[in-house]
């Protein structure tokens, strides 16, 4: 298991979803852009069904980005990828207070190739 406490170089430099980006740095960048509370261009992060759900109350969508509004943790990427299948990722991240400190177990976020969203990686589940 590899720790990180920051994220990768490559990684900072894709600030939006666009098309072609790994399944990792799709899950990173989903809790990039909640920390940094960019609801817009967060969503574009999950898969084309639960963008399409997003404005409904209860919805994987308003679920996470109202548990986050309560919590305001950061996250940090700890752990690689478990592949099921050639669809479906897994990765691990940790919870950071605002003073610094881990909290809690990891976290799983899971990544499908969703092809309603033209082949691309997309969040299907996550955990905040």
């Amino acid at each position: 298991m590899r720790f990180l406490t920051e994220f990768p170089p490559s990684f900072e430099a894709i600030k939006i979803v666009k098309s072609g980006i790994s399944p990792q740095e799709i899950a990173e960048l989903f809790y990039k852009l909640l920390s940094e509370e960019n609801k817009e261009e967060w969503l574009k992060c999950f898969t084309a069904h639960h963008q399409s759900v997003a404005d409904r109350y209860g919805s994987s969508p308003d679920f996470y980005w109202r548990a986050y509004q309560r919590a305001k943790y950061t996250y940090k990427y700890i752990s690689g990828r478990d592949e099921i299948g050639d669809t479906r990722c897994k990765f691990w991240f940790q919870r950071i207070k605002s003073d610094g400190k881990e909290t809690g177990m990891p976290l799983p976020i899971t990544v499908i190739r969703d092809t309603d969203s033209g082949g691309e990686w997309r969040v299907d589940v996550a955990t905040i």
